[in-house]
């Protein structure tokens, strides 16, 4: 599962980019996004998360909707990290399901990447905040992962869950 941070706070200029929050839209939608994964069963084992403030909050609340939460590790690395740099992340992973939340561009590059084919989704390509990849891939250890290697499962954002839930 691949999923970018929530809308994030403007709010205060002075904080540097790593710093912003979520705003309350951003809030809410991760609060969805979590519901929905849960109630389809997509809760992961493992989740890898950013370092920055939006996407703590963004992993917090999406853990705060799942009854089994996954050991999580904070990666200074997967701020605005390349495609390269995600995928080298994951193959570092534990076997399991595994969630990345991360930034772009580099998410919805190696969301591209990754993925065998991609979503019929007009959003897919901009990969707005809150966006969740779900695929699947056949391996016995993350150290295996290869870019195509993802059968897609789903493509989701908030705005699409209000229809869903």
């Amino acid at each position: 599962m691949l999923v970018r941070h929530a809308k994030s706070s403007w709010d205060d200029l002075t904080l540097d980019d790593h710093d912003r929050p979520l705003n309350e839209r951003g809030e809410a939608g991760a609060e969805r996004m979590g519901a929905w994964l849960a109630d389809r069963g997509h809760v992961p084992k493992t989740l890898l998360c950013s370092t920055a403030k939006r996407a703590e909050m963004t992993a917090k609340i999406l853990m705060e909707q799942f009854a089994d939460k996954p050991v999580t590790d904070y990666i200074s690395g997967l701020y605005h990290a390349t495609p390269d740099t995600i995928l080298a992340k994951i193959r570092n992973a534990p076997a399991g399901d595994l969630m990345v939340v991360g930034h772009n561009p580099g998410m919805a590059s190696f969301a591209d990447l990754i993925s065998e084919t991609r979503p019929k989704h007009e959003r897919f390509a901009s990969f707005p905040t809150t966006s969740t990849l779900i695929s699947e891939v056949h391996l016995d250890s993350w150290k295996d992962l290869k870019f195509g290697d993802a059968r897609l499962i789903n493509f989701v954002v908030p705005r699409d869950l209000k229809v869903l839930l």
